[in-house]
């Protein structure tokens, strides 16, 4: 089976590889940014996209914190009412997860920002669109 890499980092760097040397494409130089502070960049920009798109991951983690409140309501009678109980705590830990997911992972994309470099990936992908 052959699978395409199909993400951000990829996407970027096909076109950069396909029009390098075409009039008016955009060098890196003309935004004050070294080849070696693109290459981290795009690679902790992947790893965090990367991260936020991992479903075995997600899955997994929101399975084992949904069971957490049945593990401990078993020390307790087992009633209807217990069940339900651990049922709304379960759904209430993985939405406070998710909430903190999404606050962690937009916290470290606005630390990794570098608007001299969106620019340049901006301008390479509208230079694709031509």
């Amino acid at each position: 089976m052959d699978n395409i890499l199909d993400d951000m980092e990829h996407r970027v760097r096909k076109v950069i590889d396909t029009h390098k040397d075409d009039a008016g494409f955009p060098k890196l130089e003309d935004y004050g940014v070294t080849e070696e502070q693109f290459d981290d960049y795009m690679f902790y920009k992947q790893a965090i996209i990367d991260d936020v798109d991992s479903l075995r991951k997600k899955y997994t983690i929101y399975s084992i914190i949904f069971i957490i409140p049945f593990v401990v309501m078993a020390f307790y009678d087992t009633t209807v009412k217990n069940v339900l109980i651990a049922v709304g705590a379960g759904l209430a830990l993985c939405l406070l997860y998710y909430l903190l997911t999404i606050v962690i992972n937009k916290v470290r994309m606005a630390r990794l920002n570098n608007k001299a470099i969106e620019r340049y990936i901006d301008d390479v992908m509208k230079f694709q669109d031509r």
